[in-house]
């Protein structure tokens, strides 16, 4: 069974999906992992019949605590302030706005319709104003959770939140002392966190409308009770023993009373054996896999591994693109281990999947005159993605370009290469079949006492300077003919 319908089997009642991610940087290809995953649960809950409802976050409210690279001139004044009240980098909107209507681009490419929210706006707007009186009122407990997760004594002046400085503008400088009920004490301290620096003024001010956030792992907690949630996973960074979630979940059964909920955790995509970080130059962005992979492609890949384990993806490792391809393509078969993959993959009506493989029509994309041929066969799709792996990421074993000039290493032929040579030269007309063709180049050779590989070779290193390349049938045909006579001649002498 699928691993998505055997995490829902026999689930009952309404549903409440949520994820979320932070807008602060690039989104690296394994951020798009969750999701993802949330979609495809939301999808088959759907196909249910099921009352269920998938929300997505953008967790805009957070500190800036860490900049992408180039930022730190422009930037670096503005850690500690909510990344929704950073400026753009292009100095458009907000920081938060910038990277997250790049999110928002891939979720649609993917065909991903979650409800959208931004925290920052639930805070404005007053949706957690009653989670903030509840944890502010209930600090003593919360303070016994951390306690007992971390094995760590809390001072009695710590409380579960952070306000924004009225002053400097930072939130991840400030510290709550006291709550009375309606006002908290706080004071902006230069030296709370490492990487920014508060203003030292004091004061009492209203948590509420905005002025305020809930930390981190209490907020998870807090969402799940204002909205319901029923089901969400994390990532393994967040999931791990004494980690994120497990400190949201003890917050919501200890101090909210609540029931957590459905928890899976999925494993990170690897490059190399590290994790992919696009600050740390580690992986592929969500823009950079859409541009070498199909939008159905990207969620077969999210999915048909189960979540549990890691995904070790280079796009420069010598087929990982083109197995993923052929991977896809053998899925569509009924029976096939990953068709159910393959099904929740499709974005609205089923796509019809080419018969041809990558690999091939990565070497299409390079041989001059095949265009039509892609055209009439309707390849268009996924050769614009073979163009770019072919440009981007292929080994250059996978390049070939036709070289303008008889290339040097034609100068080494044997005598036997060069009667091969002739009996193509005498035998090349417009109108030749391709694989006819390769066929009879099969023949020649053994007629010859030529192995296929020492046949080949002469053509590869007579038009491309290399012993290896594409089917040699199609490469020679999708030339110039004229051109193909005149090199024929030349590397034949």
């Amino acid at each position: 069974m699928f691993w998505a319908d055997k995490l829902l089997e026999g689930r009952t009642g309404d549903e409440l999906i949520n994820d979320a991610w932070t807008p602060s940087g690039m989104v690296h290809m394994g951020s798009i992992k969750g999701p993802v995953m949330h979609d495809i649960l939301f999808q088959i809950l759907k196909k249910q019949g099921k009352n269920v409802k998938f929300i997505y976050g953008f967790d805009d409210a957070d500190p800036l605590d860490g900049l992408p690279p180039g930022l730190e001139k422009t930037h670096s004044k503005y850690m500690g302030v909510p990344i929704h009240l950073v400026p753009s980098p292009d100095g458009k909107g907000s920081f938060a706005e910038f990277f997250g209507i790049k999110l928002k681009k891939i979720l649609d490419a993917l065909g991903m319709k979650p409800e959208l929210y931004r925290t920052s706006t639930h805070y404005k707007d007053g949706t957690y104003d009653k989670s903030i009186k509840f944890v502010l009122d209930n600090a003593v407990s919360i303070r016994k959770v951390y306690e007992e997760i971390y094995d760590k004594k809390l001072s009695e002046d710590w409380f579960p939140l952070q306000v924004i400085c009225p002053k400097c503008g930072k939130l991840g400088t400030t510290k709550v002392t006291a709550w009375d009920g309606k006002e908290v004490t706080f004071i902006c301290k230069e030296d709370l966190v490492k990487w920014a620096k508060g203003c030292g003024f004091s004061g009492k001010m209203s948590p509420f409308k905005g002025n305020s956030k809930m930390p981190y792992k209490v907020e998870w907690a807090a969402k799940w009770w204002t909205y319901k949630v029923t089901i969400e996973g994390a990532g393994k960074d967040h999931a791990s023993a004494g980690g994120t979630y497990d400190v949201a979940v003890k917050v919501l059964k200890d101090v909210f009373k609540k029931k957590p909920p459905f928890k899976f955790t999925y494993e990170f995509f690897l490059s190399e054996g590290r994790k992919m970080s696009s600050s740390k130059g580690v992986g592929l962005n969500g823009e950079e896999l859409l541009e070498i992979l199909s939008p159905q492609i990207v969620r077969f890949l999210m999915i048909k591994t189960p979540p549990n384990q890691a995904v070790e993806f280079n796009p420069r490792s010598r087929d990982i693109i083109p197995r993923i391809y052929d991977d896809y393509q053998q899925a569509q078969t009924k029976g096939d281990v990953n068709h159910r993959a393959f099904e929740l993959s499709q974005i609205g009506k089923e796509e019809k999947v080419p018969e041809i493989r990558f690999s091939t029509l990565a070497q299409w994309v390079q041989m001059p005159n095949m265009q039509e041929r892609i055209s009439k066969e309707g390849f268009e799709k996924w050769a614009k993605y073979a163009k770019i792996w072919i440009e981007k990421y292929a080994l250059e074993s996978e390049k070939f370009l036709i070289q303008e000039k008889l290339p040097d290493a034609a100068n080494n032929l044997s005598e036997k290469q060069k009667e091969f040579l002739r009996k193509v030269l005498s035998s090349i007309k417009e109108g030749l079949d391709p694989e006819e063709f390769q066929k009879n180049l099969y023949e020649w050779a053994k007629e010859l006492g030529l192995s296929s590989r020492e046949a080949f070779s002469a053509i590869y290193l007579s038009f491309l300077g290399k012993d290896h390349g594409p089917k040699a049938g199609w490469l020679i045909l999708s030339l110039d003919m004229d051109f193909v006579k005149k090199r024929l001649r030349q590397s034949s002498k």
